[in-house]
């Protein structure tokens, strides 16, 4: 029923971080996608299961793909991606692959990895100039809610828009160059920490607070500081404009909101 396994992501990288945590990433082809569809039976063979996801076998990746995501009581975790495709495109790994088991010759026509589907790439000048703007547009949302003692939506903006839309992807750039434009940061930047100088690692880790009002103030004007240091950076770096007027009357208006609420 298994024709081709196809093991991928870090183990599979040239220069892997491989600890007790780290997963099996498995490709599966088979003749038969209906068995794989009805239970997950098929798992025993490695061993008692802690959890899965999704909860019941489904697509999540098109109609010829059903995902398994199995956390094994022993500590083992292994993503299987399930297909009955019956052929793969040449680049489908540039990221790595190591071919566990082939009966039909479906991985002969594989290229060879160049390993740079997730290699940061550099900002267009449209892409730079609009992710700054729209960072200056969004911040003023935090320090309004901080204000006015609603603190989901202030976090909501502050911990998911402002960072992983916007200062996430600055961080990102500027990685990329100092480094040439030749590396990956991972997955929300979980590789930020390996690629910044300890000084500016130290100025990242202010952006982060707590639930307190207070911490949350500092946090901000820390973040609106260090994605003002890495966006100018970056912009001067490439030739493009930074709207240092924009940042000016925006960053006044928030430093505004913060008075009335300390008076």
């Amino acid at each position: 029923m298994i024709r081709a396994a196809v093991l991928t992501s870090s183990r599979v990288n040239p220069n892997p971080c491989i600890d007790f945590l780290s997963d099996y990433d498995i490709e599966l082809y088979v003749s038969d996608l209906r068995p794989f569809q009805q239970d997950d039976s098929w798992l025993r063979v490695f061993g008692p299961i802690m959890v899965r996801w999704p909860l019941k076998p489904r697509s999540t990746d098109g109609e010829n793909w059903i995902t398994r995501l199995v956390q094994f009581k022993d500590g083992v975790r292994i993503d299987f991606q399930i297909t009955d495709q019956t052929s793969i495109e040449p680049d489908a790994y540039d990221n790595g692959y190591r071919v566990l088991i082939d009966k039909d010759n479906l991985t002969t026509g594989l290229q060879e990895p160049t390993f740079s589907e997730y290699i940061i790439k550099k900002p267009s000048r449209q892409e730079y100039e609009t992710l700054v703007h729209e960072f200056w547009w969004d911040a003023i949302y935090v320090p309004k809610y901080l204000w006015r003692d609603e603190l989901p939506f202030a976090k909501y903006m502050f911990d998911n828009v402002l960072r992983y839309s916007f200062l996430q992807k600055v961080v990102e750039w500027y990685i990329g160059l100092q480094n040439d434009w030749s590396v990956s940061t991972g997955t929300c930047g979980k590789k930020f920490k390996r690629y910044l100088d300890a000084e500016t690692w130290l100025e990242f880790e202010s952006t982060y607070a707590g639930a307190d009002v207070e911490e949350n103030w500092r946090a901000f004007f820390k973040t609106v500081e260090f994605f003002r240091k890495l966006a100018r950076t970056v912009g001067t770096s490439l030739g493009y404009d930074y709207p240092t007027e924009l940042d000016e009357e925006v960053t006044q208006y928030c430093l505004s909101i913060r008075k009335t609420n300390m008076e």
